[in-house]
């Protein structure tokens, strides 16, 4: 049986011509702020935590040749990888403008791919939100279908780092991109958020700590968010 069509996504002129140069080497993004109907540019600042991460997890990689950023959403986090690896390949199953805004997809040496990453390939409602599979669903996402693809599916080779941030399916997608971890044995950012009870909402540290990750940092944005930076353990 075939493979399915790879998601690989297609921008429109209209809406790379929006990239400033300007802030490609800056912590300045294009962004949406809640109760406010126009698109808002912030500077981070150096501090922020996309970045601390980034540098953080820098100092444990060895080649720089490709990175993979799983919930890209406005390319954030992306922006930072495409400073020092020679191709990003960015995953969010939502298709936003503010991505191409931030990134300048021109060069060649981003790609992103409209489709979710999960445990199995399948087709399955979307949310619409951070979390795929939230009951919270977005009205504009009420009964829209949308692609879950595996990691593995891609046979990325020389994978030399990989974040993961989707809000609760993280374990999934490590189960889903296992062989590429195992092989490629990259340094992987990982998010995680605790419950009222201290429970972590999806189980991919201990399963990457199962295959000998061990994480060397960790970055506490509030009381219930936290992401680890991994590192395989020696073979």
């Amino acid at each position: 049986m075939a493979k399915p069509t790879v998601p690989q996504t297609m921008w429109r002129g209209k809406e790379t011509c929006q990239f400033n140069p300007e802030h490609e080497n800056t912590d300045i993004f294009y962004t949406d702020v809640k109760m406010c109907q126009e698109i808002m540019v912030v500077d981070h600042g150096p501090k922020n935590a996309h970045r601390i991460l980034y540098e953080k997890a820098l100092e444990y990689v060895q080649d720089q040749i490709n990175a993979v950023d799983v919930g890209c959403r406005d390319g954030e986090f992306t922006r930072y990888l495409s400073w020092s690896f020679d191709h990003v390949h960015a995953f969010d199953y939502r298709r936003r403008i503010y991505f191409a805004m931030n990134i300048n997809i021109t060069k060649n040496k981003v790609t992103h791919y409209t489709c979710a990453l999960g445990e199995h390939i399948a087709t399955e409602y979307a949310s619409g939100r951070g979390n795929f599979r939230s009951t919270k669903v977005d009205p504009r996402w009420k009964n829209k279908q949308q692609k879950v693809y595996t990691l593995d599916y891609f046979n990325f080779k020389d994978v030399n780092l990989i974040k993961i941030d989707v809000d609760g399916m993280d374990g999934e997608v490590v189960k889903g991109g296992m062989d590429t971890i195992k092989r490629c044995k990259p340094v992987i950012i990982i998010e995680e958020i605790s419950s009222t009870d201290g429970m972590p909402n999806h189980n991919g540290v201990a399963l990457l700590q199962n295959i000998g990750y061990n994480i060397v940092y960790t970055h506490k944005s509030d009381r219930i968010h936290k992401d680890h930076v991994m590192v395989p353990g020696l073979t």
